[in-house]
């Protein structure tokens, strides 16, 4: 998706919906778009209507879903998503002054999170390998000897996951579990973000990229510990957490592949993950994007 695109299919959305769009800013522009409305107090996601796997309605729902469960998330500003040509574009309140949630009030929101009762229908199942083929195809970085290593990584994890033994059980996941999608306000309000990856699974997967993150030196020992104190759970003390951690270096990876393209860091940075995993010594040397 080009900003331009993003731009476009938000103003046309917000000056439908009676909103100002005159100071329309590009977030982020990737397989998804955020724009920015300032004037409104409005930030607007946009999904191509071809996604798979994106259903913005049901976003949309699953956060009024939460907070009536008492979770905190941030609130939709308006109840449906809007059809603009090709793209749907979802309308979300702007939390201004915010900053990502530090590793223990991430600890302790994700124990409500967890905590909430599975629901009979509305969030679909973990699917630990979804995208998979078309990120796996839009990697520009990546050539035909990476594909056929990391579909062969795949295949390997997917047999290792059927036969995995969580010790948590099955609950309401966030599905994407990091400080930057919990945010917390100038007067602490604390609001979980990104929410298309709600979903039920082990309470595992959502405890991962934090040991992950651990792992790689972006966190201290002393946060770590934290973390775990404040959760009651060390997931790396988990018979899963070895197909867990590979799961996540893959799904990194292959995010990583989707802008390494033009930015000769992120490249190199490819190219190191990709040897890692092959030699087994990931995620040593892995920096972060």
């Amino acid at each position: 998706m080009r900003a331009e695109e993003a731009i476009d299919a938000v103003t046309s959305a917000a000056t439908g919906a009676g909103l100002s769009a005159h100071d329309a800013t590009v977030v982020r522009v990737g397989e998804n778009g955020v724009v920015l409305l300032p004037s409104a107090g409005v930030l607007a996601r946009v999904l191509p209507r071809a996604a798979k796997d994106s259903n913005p309605r049901r976003e949309i729902e699953v956060a009024a879903w939460l907070a009536s469960r008492q979770v905190p998330v941030v609130h939709p500003a308006r109840p449906e998503p809007i059809i603009v040509g090709q793209y749907v574009v979802s309308l979300w309140e702007y939390l201004p002054d915010s900053r990502p949630a530090d590793l223990v009030t991430l600890a302790r929101c994700l124990r409500r999170v967890h905590a909430v009762a599975v629901p009979t229908d509305l969030l679909p199942y973990l699917s630990p390998f979804d995208k998979f083929e078309e990120r796996l195809e839009a990697g520009a970085g990546l050539d035909v000897h990476d594909r056929l290593f990391l579909r062969q990584f795949r295949g390997d994890l997917s047999a290792r996951w059927a036969t995995t033994k969580f010790t948590l059980g099955e609950g309401v996941l966030h599905g994407d579990a990091h400080m930057e999608n919990l945010l917390v306000t100038a007067d602490g309000r604390e609001a979980f973000v990104d929410l298309e990856t709600v979903c039920i699974g082990p309470p595992e997967w959502d405890l991962t990229l934090t040991a992950l993150y651990y792992e790689c030196g972006w966190f201290s020992a002393t946060q770590y510990v934290e973390f775990v104190q404040t959760y009651g759970f060390d997931v790396r003390l988990s018979p899963s957490w070895p197909v867990l951690r590979l799961i996540r270096m893959l799904r990194m990876t292959l995010w990583l592949a989707q802008s390494a393209d033009n930015d000769p860091q992120r490249q190199c940075q490819l190219r190191h993950r990709i040897a890692t995993l092959r030699d087994g010594t990931a995620p040593a040397g892995w920096t972060g994007y």
